[in-house]
């Protein structure tokens, strides 16, 4: 259907190309071409030319029904972060034809809607490889970059980290694309005691669930992202340096939120999975088994909540910097 329909406004093009005279015809033919590579970009049908890697064969292509038979069990977070089509390529290598690997393209419907679904691997502390100017992240056997609206997966456990590092620079330099496109909302977390690489886009009830226990609950809101609806979305980061790691997820609430409701339910999940829970101010908190603390903040439409803490005075100052920082950016 999508090559039938592709062929009629091609033959439109030609003729209406023909009515025109010069550089009349050029300038309407290519915004025609322009058009249809937005529609189907090359980067979905064709990958080659990256040094030392050969194409297998065509592409396997999935759209959003599809997705369901690729990706078993984990179809459903990839949508909810706006997902239109996937791409799967197979190369092997000049100098080891034994070896295979897997690239996957994810065409996400915005820059930083690839970031999110990016994001989702991050656990912080990952390294790029040299050259490469888009986020991405090495390690054994995988990587993975983010460029545009597109989000890519190398798959290679039989490659070295230097074959998937130069396939990956090559293959960045194909992306379309200025760069990654982060959501201004990472702004929102402090920087001090960051670790890097760790900075994650939340979209959706899967992401919030996956994220934490206590970003469960429609009071949230994260449920309607994937329609174009004006939903919830977070912004999370690690801090520390192991053993002593927490998270804070800072919380932009979707327009018409209960505040009250919302309060209510993270009072009740404190409750079912802390102790010594109280409320301090306008700041709840508790502790779990370990001793660490949990803290949770609400200003209007804005709410954070700091994940497992092992010093309550750190806990708290991270809190009060994101209030004090969300007050001086307005």
């Amino acid at each position: 259907m999508r090559r039938t329909s592709l062929a009629a406004a091609l033959a439109v093009a030609a003729l209406s190309a023909a009515a025109c005279s010069g550089s009349d015809a050029v300038l309407f033919t290519n915004s025609m071409l322009a058009a249809n590579a937005a529609v189907d970009p090359p980067i979905m049908r064709a990958v080659d030319g990256i040094p030392g890697w050969k194409r297998q064969g065509s592409p396997e292509r999935f759209n959003k029904e599809a997705l369901y038979g690729y990706i078993d069990g984990g179809a459903e977070l990839v949508l909810q972060y706006g997902f239109r089509e996937l791409s799967v390529f197979k190369f092997k290598p000049a100098a080891a034809a034994s070896k295979e690997l897997v690239l996957e393209i994810y065409r996400m419907a915005s820059d930083e809607e690839a970031f999110g679904l990016y994001s989702t691997k991050l656990e912080g502390g990952e390294a790029g490889w040299p050259g490469i100017r888009s986020d991405n992240w090495i390690t054994a056997g995988q990587a993975s970059l983010v460029k545009g609206e597109f989000m890519v997966n190398i798959l290679a456990p039989e490659c070295t980290d230097r074959e998937i590092g130069e396939f990956a620079a090559g293959l960045e330099k194909k992306v379309p694309g200025r760069g990654t496109a982060r959501p201004n909302g990472l702004e929102r977390l402090p920087l001090e005691g960051m670790i890097l690489s760790s900075g994650r886009y939340i979209i959706g009830p899967l992401a919030a669930q996956n994220e934490s226990p206590f970003l469960e609950g429609d009071f949230w809101g994260f449920a309607g992202f994937d329609t174009g609806g004006s939903a919830t979305r977070a912004y999370s980061a690690k801090y520390g340096a192991i053993p002593a790691v927490s998270k804070l997820a800072v919380v932009e609430l979707r327009k018409g939120i209960d505040g009250r409701a919302l309060d209510d339910g993270v009072l009740a999940y404190f409750n079912e999975y802390l102790q010594d829970v109280r409320r301090e101010g306008g700041r709840l908190e508790g502790r779990n088994q370990a001793g660490r603390w949990f803290l949770y903040e609400r200003e209007g439409a804005l709410a954070a909540l700091v994940l497992g803490d092992p010093d309550r005075g750190a806990a708290t100052a991270r809190l009060g910097s994101v209030f004090s920082r969300a007050t001086l950016s307005t």
